[in-house]
C-alpha cells in the first residue's frame, strides 16, 4: 500500500515532481499525463451538468472579496497580487541594488487585488445586480489555478499554495441549487468508484477564521450545507450550499425579487491525482484507464 509521502518521494526521485517553493509544484512525464486525463474526466462530468464553460481571470479585486465576506471568513489563506512601483527612481534602485530581491520586496506597491482563492467568487461578481430568468437556474463551470496559503500544512499535491480547481456553480432557487448539489455528489462518487478510488462523502464545515464567523461553521453542520468526498484521507471534492448568502451580498435576484441561492461543486485536481497514485501506485503500467 502506497502512502502520499512514498508517492511524492518516488516522483521526486524520477524527476516527475518538483517544488519551486513550498506549495508550488511542477509535474512532467507520466504523472502529468495522468493529471491531464483526470482533469478531462472531471471536465466531462461538468459537461453533463452544463455547456457554459468560463475562462476566469487569475485574480480578483479586493472589492469583490470584501463583498463576499472573505476577509472576515478566510484571511489566513489570502495571497495578494502586487507589482513593483512604476517610479523610475525606485526601479533604478531595484535594478542596481546588490540584493535586488530584497530591494524588490521593499518596492512593492500596495495590493488592490488577490490571486483567486476559489473560482466561484468570479461568478458572483459577474452576476452582481442581475435578475435571473424565470424558472431557470444559472449553471456554469470553470477550471482555474487557485491560491490558499496554509503555512506549515503545505504538502506536495495534497495541500498546495497554488492548485488546480474545477468548479461547477449553480445560482437559482433554493430547491434548484440543492438538487444540483445532490447530483454533484452522485456524479463525483460515481467517478471515484469507476477509477477504483472508493471514498466516502462526509459532513464538513469551512475553517472560518474570525470568532464572529465561527457560528457559520456550526450552521453549516446543523443544516448539512457542506459535504466532502474523502479519498484516502484527502478532501478531493466539496459540495457546498450557500443558501442566499452570495445572492444577498451581490444583489443577484430571482424574478420574484427574492435573493437567489447558490451552490458549488468543487474538485481539487492535484488531490485526485494523489489519491489515484496512492490507490494504484506511481508506475503507469499498473494504472487503470481513465475515461
Amino acid at each position: 500500500m502506497w502512502t502520499p509521502e512514498d508517492v511524492v518521494g518516488t516522483l521526486r526521485e524520477r524527476g516527475e515532481l518538483w517544488e519551486a517553493a513550498p506549495g508550488l509544484v511542477g509535474l512532467r512525464g507520466d504523472v502529468l499525463r495522468l493529471h491531464h486525463a483526470l482533469a478531462q474526466a472531471i471536465a466531462r462530468l461538468a459537461a453533463a451538468e452544463t455547456d457554459d464553460e468560463w475562462l476566469v481571470p487569475a485574480g480578483l479585486g479586493f472589492d469583490t472579496l470584501v463583498r463576499a465576506g472573505y476577509f472576515q471568513s478566510f484571511p489566513q489563506w489570502l495571497t495578494a497580487a502586487s507589482h513593483l512601483s512604476s517610479d523610475p527612481g525606485v526601479l533604478e534602485w531595484v535594478a542596481t541594488d546588490a540584493d535586488p530581491a530584497a530591494a524588490a520586496r521593499r518596492a512593492l506597491a500596495p495590493a488592490d487585488a488577490a490571486l483567486a482563492p476559489a473560482v466561484c467568487y468570479h461568478v458572483y461578481a459577474r452576476l452582481a445586480g442581475r435578475t435571473l430568468a424565470a424558472g431557470r437556474a444559472k449553471v456554469l463551470t470553470a477550471q482555474a489555478t487557485c491560491w490558499r496559503h496554509e503555512g506549515e500544512r503545505l504538502a506536495p499535491l495534497g495541500r498546495g499554495w497554488a492548485f488546480t480547481m474545477r468548479e461547477i456553480v449553480c445560482v437559482g432557487s433554493l430547491e434548484a441549487v440543492e438538487a444540483f448539489r445532490q447530483r454533484g455528489m452522485r456524479r463525483a462518487t460515481g467517478l471515484a468508484e469507476a477509477l477504483g478510488l472508493g471514498g466516502a462523502v462526509v459532513q464538513a464545515s469551512d475553517p472560518f477564521f474570525a470568532p464572529t464567523a465561527r457560528g457559520k461553521a456550526l450552521l453549516q453542520q446543523l443544516k448539512v450545507l457542506k459535504e466532502e468526498l474523502m479519498l484516502g484521507g484527502l478532501a478531493a471534492a466539496s459540495f457546498n450550499n450557500h443558501e442566499t448568502f452570495f445572492g444577498d451580498a451581490f444583489g443577484i435576484r430571482l424574478e420574484s425579487g427574492a435573493a437567489a441561492a447558490s451552490a458549488c461543486v468543487a474538485f481539487g485536481l492535484e488531490r485526485w491525482t494523489l489519491a489515484f497514485l496512492v490507490a494504484h501506485g506511481p508506475d503507469a503500467g499498473g494504472w487503470p484507464v481513465v475515461d
